[in-house]
């Protein structure tokens, strides 16, 4: 790479790209449809910095298209455009590479494989993702480029909360990722071998590998130890009388304390396959990464429907990776104490329902295993610590007001100066009072829930 395109931000290079090489590339194979051609781009980076976030950069694309035999006729079309660049920002938590390369997977092999299990079935799985326009590794010096719709021009936009989300957007969630989930049973039911040695296999581990149990092993630990501490100090103030539970609650808690000294093992086993649980996951799924869609009364009123987007870290494995992640970071104690059978009974009815659909008239490969509300309990429970440590360390950021958040360039300077050491410490006290106790509030549910294997 010459001297010009290092110095270059990557939202300008991407910028650059688009216009000279990638938008009139697809319009040429008719992307947009064959009668049209290009009057005007305009690519603006969301946000407006600038800035690669971490290891990417997303522009909001807008094109102006105009009828080649007319004129007068024109339209525009709105996309998100994302690259994926290198970066040792967070050495050994994420390959950027790999990350790259599994969304470019999800959008042009996967995705499409899933969905068409959908047809003659009336059920879809195209409205859970935006659509997708292009998407290739390793296209000049960068890791990947997608050209997506952009959501937010048909009426979807990120929930205003940034953490807690109310029933009504939770339980929208659970029946989005029980139907996500029900076309990979429905894969393993009609085209097993397909799915299991062709599309599987596309996907690679981003995270929980030796790199990071090197790394980010030991940097857990203190996050981890934040509401493992209160809530043991809420244990010896409690006055319980029924001394069988609270020794249970003491063993179980034990149990966490001796994950916090070495979680790997905990997420190792979460993101490996084991059958006849194992699903497409999408990895990372949480309120930052959908767009829920609203009616007339905007992001204030109730959410209709919702769109998952960022689908670097899917993998297959137990379906609890994103079922506890979205569970213990999305809801609040209140209402996982009032809905907590609801909440699986709504993925769980949102997945048969729609596994049924998709299998009706179909024959069935023998080693299928249909998935049961009681199998769901049970991976659930052996699975779920793994959202903890994860928890444990983003809850806190999530709590904060937008003005106190950590710049992404602060956090790349003290990982270069440190390693990242001085952010780590002053995490523990991330969120005040609130993130401590909302940390409790969830080491309680493990304790009392029997989610510490």
């Amino acid at each position: 790479m010459d001297a010009k395109k290092e110095q270059e931000k990557p939202a300008v290079r991407m910028a650059r790209l688009l216009k000279d090489k990638l938008v009139p590339r697809m319009v040429e194979e008719g992307v947009f449809g064959s009668t049209w051609q290009v009057q005007a781009i305009e690519a603006v980076p969301i946000g407006g910095l600038g800035e690669d976030h971490w290891a990417s950069t997303t522009l909001s694309t807008t094109l102006q298209l105009v009828e080649k035999n007319n004129n007068a006729k024109t339209r525009s079309v709105a996309l998100v455009t994302k690259c994926m660049l290198e970066s040792d920002c967070f050495d050994g938590y994420a390959n950027p590479a790999v990350l790259a390369d599994n969304e470019v997977a999800m959008y042009t092999k996967i995705l499409p494989f899933l969905t068409r299990l959908g047809d003659g079935a009336g059920v879809t799985l195209s409205d859970l993702y935006p659509k997708c326009y292009f998407a290739e590794s390793n296209m000049q010096d960068l890791l990947s480029l997608t050209v997506m719709q952009d959501l937010r021009a048909d009426g979807y936009s990120l929930a205003k909360s940034r953490c807690v989300l109310d029933k009504n957007h939770v339980m929208l969630s659970m029946q989005a990722i029980g139907r996500f989930h029900a076309f990979s049973y429905a894969a393993k039911a009609r085209c097993r071998r397909e799915l299991l040695e062709t599309m599987v296999p596309l996907l690679r581990e981003t995270n929980f590998t030796p790199a990071w149990d090197e790394m980010w092993g030991p940097k857990v630990k203190g996050p981890m130890l934040r509401g493992l501490t209160r809530a043991e100090a809420r244990l010896k103030a409690a006055k319980d009388g029924d001394k069988d539970r609270h020794q249970r609650r003491l063993e179980r808690l034990a149990r966490m304390r001796a994950v916090a000294d070495n979680a790997f093992p905990v997420m190792k086993a979460a993101v490996a396959v084991q059958e006849p649980a194992s699903v497409i996951v999408h990895g990372d799924f949480c309120r930052n990464n959908m767009a829920f869609h609203y009616g007339k009364a905007g992001p204030d009123g109730p959410a209709d429907g919702v769109c998952l987007f960022d689908f670097q870290t899917s993998r297959y494995c137990s379906p609890s990776v994103d079922l506890s992640f979205f569970i213990f970071l999305n809801t609040s104690a209140a209402l996982r104490a009032e809905h907590w059978d609801d909440l699986f009974l709504e993925y769980f009815g949102s997945l048969k329902a729609t596994l049924d659909r998709l299998l009706d008239g179909h024959p069935i490969d023998k080693d299928f295993v249909m998935p049961t509300l009681q199998g769901v309990h049970e991976d659930f429970r052996r699975h779920a610590l793994m959202a903890y440590v994860i928890c444990s360390f983003f809850l806190p950021q999530m709590m904060l007001p937008p003005e106190e958040i950590v710049d992404i360039e602060e956090i790349k300077e003290t990982f270069a100066r440190d390693g990242g050491e001085a952010l780590m410490a002053s995490m523990l006290d991330m969120g005040g009072e609130e993130a401590t106790e909302a940390l409790a509030d969830m080491v309680m549910d493990f304790l009392d829930r029997d989610l510490v294997p």
